[in-house]
């Protein structure tokens, strides 16, 4: 059977070269050694030439046995062979190795990498074999060729001396950082800015001719002796400048952001251009401040009140379920970014950060116009049509569109590059709603809340029993489901929900409950829904020059009563809470009402204060058992509804007849003061009725002379008004429409005496004077 392989049925064996490089293959064995057994595979043989020839693989000798005797050998049992060696010198052939193809993918982009490598360097050795042969016959491209090698070189030198520095002449603002660092920069800036930005101030005029008027010492006298007397609308038309100081404004020196751009100038900001404008001619980056953007509006828009006409959108109201488009109007404005630069310059350029300009008003046109208002209202329309059904624990009560539509708010946002009037359910108004609905529906007592104050924060304890509605969730998924996407979750693990079962069905909405906590923050307790916003009320006054002595007794007295507590049960005294307003406690002298006449009196403007807690109570419903009116009427406050108080004779004083403490927070403005009274809403409602105006006594007027003043000139130091009398009626009822109390308020103003300050009379009138005396005198002999 020489010449054939086992299990082939006798097919004759066929030759074959071993493929392994010689180089795989070991030295050379000599040719005197036995053929090499059967390979594993049909039609397979060993290569003659092979010097491991005569060794049967371990496959094949385990095939052979097992057509031999149909089995294979138990383990530890000897396997049948051909001449089988006992050192075996080549292993059998496995499967390929795990990954194989991965491993050819590597090798197949490891090999087309290095051809690139390849033609580029074959590129490369292309363009210096090309650029050298160049070289050699040119002059130019020689010259060209060092120049080039020049500058790369040059670029490579100044691109390290420079790494992190500012170029040559760059400065910020009139701050010189050539070659410095980031850190060396934010110093020098800082050093340069920060302390005039701190004392920063500017004055902001109406009008080029209201800059002159300041030379005008009369005029500026009688400016100031008014500025408290007049009403902030009167006030607002005769105002002449604002004092803006950069703290009030919230300015702080962004000189992170300014060091950045001082280092992107000649990189990133103009490239090589930039870097060779600032060698040779210099460049500056603007210094600047940024500013709270709302203390900046409410600035701007002062102005505007005054030198220009308040752009007004077209927008929406709801009125009985049916939202409806408000009237709207191109404007004249103040452009908030040229007036912010404006600032800077007052600010930032002058060494005692002081300086001033006049404001201009430009052309604001309309953001949202008729067509997307009307786009707005047909979406609340449809949102709030078909109503809603709330429930919470086991009861349930229904929300027409017309309560819907109270709690509706549109704001201008912008969307793609324009605005569109976007409404949405405003979360202060729908949480009292939706909590003074649960207290009408729940049958238990409800939730007991009571206020600690430790120092500036504010703790709210409860009686721990029973379930709070989580009005704010229950709020937010409401307008979700109104509004937004679709069906709305009120927050993370929150239980309120809210969706529309279908077209022409209420949105049910599933008000959140959880476990009253026995302490709380005061921010978690009006998130939970333990405690809401009662009543506030907000009151206006003016500012500027003759004004600064009067606000600084209002923000420190509204310091002082800021976080008081009214005890269930109990009564709030003005003056029991705050104390007496006197110079040992940071008060100063400004204008009050004395005698009949203005005059300058410590604690000057609290009265301010006491006229806003009043109306933030009698809006709330509470008793107020002592109350006083100002001697003067002050337009700006309701009519029949301010409040005086002076220590230890005049106060003001309500009561909290509800089951929870009162808790009292104050907030003010440059121009404004508000008042705010939080707890467990007793759900009082209140109507006011104002009666006529009954006419008092004439005001008289009288001069005063001051020679220091120039001859002929005169001021209105007090204006004058006449006396007067009004009464008010508030009617509290309780939710279920039962009267609680009436209440009058009777008010009665004195006149006051208008005061006219005058310099010494002018010759010409004094001579006139004489001779009219002469005249009347010789008349007199005559007859």
């Amino acid at each position: 059977m020489a010449g054939r392989t086992p299990g082939t049925g006798g097919a004759p064996r066929r030759q074959r070269t071993d493929p392994q490089p010689a180089s795989r293959q070991g030295p050379l064995r000599p040719a005197s050694r036995a053929a090499k057994g059967p390979a594993a595979g049909a039609g397979r043989a060993s290569s003659p030439a092979s010097p491991k020839a005569g060794r049967p693989s371990a496959r094949a000798s385990h095939a052979a046995a097992t057509r031999k005797g149909g089995a294979s050998p138990a383990r530890g049992q000897a396997s049948p062979s051909y001449n089988a060696p006992l050192l075996w010198t080549k292993g059998a052939p496995g499967k390929p190795p795990a990954g194989g193809p991965v491993r050819r993918a590597l090798g197949f982009t490891g090999r087309a990498l290095l051809s690139v490598l390849a033609l580029a360097g074959r590129g490369a050795s292309w363009a210096a074999r090309s650029l050298g042969s160049l070289v050699r016959r040119s002059r130019v491209a020689l010259a060209v060729t060092v120049l080039a090698a020049a500058l790369v070189a040059g670029g490579a030198v100044d691109f390290g001396l420079n790494w992190g520095k500012a170029y040559a002449g760059v400065s910020i603002g009139e701050v010189d950082v050539s070659g410095k660092d980031a850190e060396e920069m934010r110093a020098l800036v800082e050093q340069a800015y920060a302390a005039r930005l701190a004392a920063g101030s500017a004055t902001v005029f109406a009008s080029d001719d209201a800059a002159a008027r300041v030379a005008d010492a009369a005029a500026q006298a009688e400016d100031e002796a008014l500025a408290e007397q007049r009403s902030v609308e009167e006030a607002r038309a005769a105002k002449q400048l604002w004092t803006a100081d950069a703290t009030a404004l919230g300015a702080v020196l962004p000189a992170e952001q300014l060091v950045e751009e001082a280092l992107a100038v000649g990189r990133e900001e103009g490239g090589l251009g930039a870097r060779l404008a600032a060698l040779f001619g210099g460049w500056t980056v603007e210094v600047r401040a940024d500013y709270d953007a709302g203390a900046l509006e409410e600035l701007a828009a002062d102005i505007d009140a005054t030198i220009g006409s308040p752009r007004v959108d077209f927008g929406l109201a709801v009125d009985a379920g049916q939202a409806r488009v408000t009237e709207g109007h191109d404007g004249s404005m103040v452009d908030r970014a040229a007036f912010a630069r404006e600032l800077d310059r007052a600010y930032l350029t002058s060494p005692d950060g002081r300086g001033s300009f006049v404001a201009r008003a430009e052309y604001a046109p309309l953001r949202i116009d008729r067509n997307e208002a009307q786009a707005a209202c047909d979406a609340v329309n449809a949102a709030i049509a078909d109503g809603a059904r709330f429930t919470w624990a086991g009861t349930s009560w229904e929300a027409t569109a017309a309560d819907l539509g109270e709690w509706v708010v549109a704001t201008p946002v912008e969307h793609d590059g324009g605005w569109v009037l976007a409404p949405s359910l405003d979360e202060a108004k729908a949480k009292p709603a939706i909590l003074a609905h649960v207290q009408q529906t729940r049958t238990g007592d409800p939730v007991h809340v009571t206020f600690e104050r430790a120092d500036d924060e504010v703790r709210v304890r409860t009686d721990g029993a029973g379930e709070v509605p989580l009005a704010a969730e229950t709020a937010r998924a409401l307008d979700a489901a109104l509004f937004g996407a679709g069906d709305g979750a009120g927050g993370d693990g929150g239980s309120a929900s809210a969706h529309r079962p279908g077209p022409g069905q209420p949105v049910e909405v599933a008000v959140g409950s959880g476990t009253a906590p026995e302490t709380s923050t005061f921010d978690e307790a009006v998130s939970l829904g333990l405690v809401a916003e009662i009543s506030s009320y907000t009151t206006e006054f003016t500012s500027g020059a003759g004004t600064e002595n009067r606000n600084h007794n209002i923000r420190l007295v509204s310091d002082l009563l800021n976080n008081s507590v009214a005890p269930a049960g109990g009564t709030w005294s003005f003056n029991g809470t705050s104390g007496e307003c006197n110079a040992e406690r940071g008060f100063l002298g400004a204008g009050a009402i004395i005698d009949g006449e203005y005059d300058d009196a410590v604690g000057g403007g609290i009265c301010q204060v006491a006229t806003t807690v009043f109306n933030a109570v009698y809006d709330a419903g509470y008793p107020v058992p002592t109350r006083h009116n100002h001697s003067l009427y002050i337009a700006s406050y309701p009519a029949g509804r301010d409040a005086a108080v002076s220590w230890d004779e005049l106060d003001l004083v309500w009561k909290n007849d509800g089951a929870s403490d009162v808790l009292m927070r104050t907030s003010y403005t440059d121009t404004s003061v508000t008042v705010t009274l939080y707890g467990v809403d007793p759900g009082y409602h209140v109507s006011t009725d104002v009666g006529e105006w009954t006419e008092g006594e004439k005001h008289k007027t009288k001069t005063e002379r001051d020679d220091s003043m120039a001859p002929g000139t005169s001021y209105v130091k007090t204006a004058g008004t006449d006396g007067r009398k009004i009464t008010v009626i508030r009617t509290v009822t309780s939710s279920d429409g039962s009267i609680l109390h009436e209440d009058p308020f009777y008010s009665t103003y004195d006149p006051i005496t208008e005061v006219v300050v005058a310099g010494p009379e002018t010759q010409e009138k004094t001579d006139g004077a004489a001779a009219g005396d002469d005249a009347a005198k010789k008349q007199n002999e005559e007859r």
